[in-house]
């Protein structure tokens, strides 16, 4: 979400007449567009304020924002902890940025979070970081309050776009050629729920999207486990151009710590729906986020977690040890007594088993065909990257030209991370 905001606010300015430039000794206007979702990202967002802040030394004309969720957290006290800060803005007013930048350009100081989010719409200019691949956010906000989490008090309550301006969004992508989305959200799976059913429709936006001919990948995340209704799952089974890939963030596999996150479904719950994926869509992946030393966390709970992972058999899992967020109801009610070396211990465990499972899992792809869709370099020494419409990373040697095309790639070599392959064949899919 962060990157489709970037690509908005980058368009809007450009559209304005602002040039961009990738060397920050060239800018006049240096944005930073920040997380808060781990101590570690805001830790990141201090960082850069301090080193673009050096900047401002030698050129005093330099304006200096900061958005996104650490600054709708820290508010005015961004403000007063960082004089060489100019304006601070927040997450729902990202579409007023020619109209911050010009009140900070004409010397005004000033912290600003306003609600704009009824003004989006599918027009907005943006400046997209693909050239095959757009991201569309489809609902801001969260309502889930999970006990760990800062989004609903950074990103607000849930709000779903308008359904028909989501559509024409998507039009525009692929009257450009696009041929993948990406819709966004903090909980897609709730898309529509706000507009008086309480139903959530994303299996219908995703068969209206696969309506335009260019489009060719439809993708969407991150879901809330217990919010995946049936015919979603049919609907990624049946659509030819759904992506074959859920991101379901787990957390734990222990009842008890699930129950203290607020999570609002039980271990059985969980590894059922997993089980009810993998049968119904054929080829697909899954991937899911945990929390390592959750206040309270016993070894007992945290083997609960290894038998979760063990037996639903993962993709990918990202894994975070536990930080405690101002503002989270843990922070204010959950006593952080995990040690920090236990966290880190139980966080390389999980590592090291996820490791072992990606391994066992690639051997089905030795010597297979697989398709992608190129995506760009992988590294200096000209091999480039794509991913299979189950999210499966290949690395193999390629040229610039084939950016955002289709290609047939023989697996021949596998990783717990990247399969690596050689190119078979092209299929040209340009519009």
């Amino acid at each position: 979400m962060n990157i489709n905001e970037s690509e908005i606010m980058s368009g809007l300015l450009k559209e304005e007449g602002f040039e961009w430039t990738e060397n920050p000794k060239e800018a006049d206007i240096i944005l930073i567009n920040s997380c808060a979702v781990r101590e570690k990202a805001e830790n990141k967002m201090y960082g850069a304020i301090g080193g673009y802040g050096k900047l401002k030394d030698k050129n005093k004309n330099l304006i200096l924002g900061v958005g996104g969720c650490s600054a709708e957290k820290e508010r005015q006290q961004l403000l007063e902890r960082f004089k060489k800060v100019n304006f601070v803005f927040g997450t729902r007013n990202v579409i007023d940025i020619v109209n911050l930048v010009k009140r900070a350009l004409n010397g005004e100081r000033f912290a600003d979070f306003s609600d704009k989010l009824n003004n989006v719409s599918y027009d907005i200019p943006k400046m997209p970081s693909s050239k095959h691949h757009a991201w569309i956010t489809i609902i801001y906000g969260c309502n889930k309050y999970c006990t760990y989490c800062i989004v609903p008090y950074t990103r607000g309550l849930e709000k779903s776009r308008p359904m028909e301006d989501i559509i024409k969004e998507v039009e525009s992508y692929a009257k450009k050629g696009y041929k993948e989305i990406t819709f966004l959200g903090q909980n897609v799976d709730s898309y529509g729920k706000d507009f008086g059913d309480k139903k959530s429709k994303l299996d219908l936006l995703i068969h209206k999207a696969a309506e335009f001919d260019s489009i060719k990948r439809i993708w969407f995340l991150t879901s809330y486990p217990s919010d995946i209704t049936d015919s979603l799952i049919q609907t990624v089974a049946n659509e030819e151009k759904a992506a074959r890939y859920f991101h379901l963030p787990a957390q734990s596999g222990s009842n008890k710590i699930l129950k203290a996150m607020n999570r609002k479904y039980t271990k059985e719950e969980f590894i059922e729906l997993v089980n009810k994926v993998k049968k119904e869509v054929t080829n697909v992946t899954i991937s899911s986020d945990f929390i390592t030393g959750f206040p309270s966390e016993t070894d007992e709970d945290f083997e609960e977690t290894v038998d979760l992972i063990k037996q639903c058999r993962f993709e990918r899992i990202n894994i975070a040890e536990y930080s405690p967020r101002e503002g989270t109801i843990a922070y204010k009610y959950q006593k952080d007594d995990v040690p920090k070396h236990v966290k880190n211990k139980r966080l390389q465990y999980l590592m090291e088993l996820q490791k072992r499972i990606n391994l066992e899992e690639n051997e089905k792809y030795l010597e297979q065909e697989v398709v992608i869709i190129q995506e760009g370099k992988a590294g200096k020494n000209g091999t480039y990257m794509g991913r299979t419409t189950n999210n499966k990373l290949v690395i193999f040697e390629s040229n610039e030209e084939m950016n955002g095309e289709f290609l047939k790639v023989k697996i021949n070599k596998i990783t717990p991370g990247p399969l690596y392959g050689e190119v078979v064949k092209t299929i040209y899919t340009s519009v």
